[in-house]
């Protein structure tokens, strides 16, 4: 058991990143002219007009019009493609200003044996909106909803287009390239101002999210790979450091000058 922990930790050890500077190779893009995939171009642009069309990783890649998207997958529903596996968008504003919308199809039926996979792609404007597929599947009524949560995309006719992972009352979109990796304003005071109100604001003060005032070797609250010990043995952050030391996430508070909180909200 020993041994195997220790191997453990010898692979926790290997660095498993890249530098932030690497570009990695692209995948290849192979052409449909030939293929099965040829069949699905047909069957979609003899009514819809098809930007561009690909075999990437083995799923046939169609980038099309925003407003054809509820037509083409209607017809693509009635081809045998009637699992919406996945859908979101990559946040492209900082490059050309848009969202870049994918959305991937799958179909179990055997006479798709050959064509299993469908990504359709298109472009969103930030100032447009883009049509709901709720209506066509089921999965799409929750991750249209994290979509608006995390990047705040409106998708048009969406029967409860809420958020689904941060509080109703959060302002902005975390998945934003342009969201601060730390929080903005609003999220720095958050919590406290839900829990205490805003007039302990100068009391408690602002949630510090920056991670140089965490302990590099505190392996209690954080991995830090390099420092792991085996389980039920003490690891070596000196708890009284951390006393001494500024609070990780609020400002120190005065031990001996206490201030009693009314309530807790």
């Amino acid at each position: 058991m020993v041994r195997q922990q220790k191997i453990g930790l010898d692979i926790q050890k290997k660095a498993y990143h890249t530098d932030k500077f690497y570009q990695p190779k692209q995948t290849s893009k192979l052409p449909v002219w030939g293929t099965s995939y040829e069949v699905l171009y047909n069957h979609l642009s003899y009514e819809h007009k098809i930007h561009q069309a690909y075999i990437e990783l083995g799923t046939g890649v169609f980038w099309i019009q925003k407003s054809d998207l509820l037509p083409i997958v209607k017809k693509l529903k009635s081809l045998g493609y009637d699992i919406l596996s996945e859908m979101s968008a990559i946040d492209m504003l900082a490059i050309d200003n848009r969202f870049e919308m994918f959305y991937q199809f799958h179909s179990v039926y055997s006479n798709n044996s050959d064509k299993r996979r469908i990504r359709i792609k298109c472009f969103l404007s930030p100032n447009e909106t883009i049509e709901s597929l709720s209506g066509e599947f089921r999965c799409a009524l929750w991750t249209e909803r994290e979509a608006y949560d995390m990047l705040g995309i409106i998708f048009e006719n969406h029967p409860h287009l809420n958020r689904i992972l941060m509080p109703q009352d959060w302002v902005g979109h975390p998945l934003l390239k342009s969201y601060p990796l730390k929080g903005d304003e609003n999220a720095s005071w958050y919590e406290i101002d839900k829990i205490f109100g805003k007039e302990y604001r100068s009391i408690i003060g602002p949630e510090q999210r920056d991670s140089a005032r965490i302990d590099e070797k505190d392996t209690f609250n954080f991995a830090r790979i390099g420092f792991e010990k085996e389980r039920g043995t003490q690891n070596n952050f000196n708890l009284n450091t951390q006393k001494q030391a500024k609070a990780a996430f609020v400002k120190n508070l005065d031990s001996k000058k206490p201030k009693m909180l009314k309530e807790r909200r």
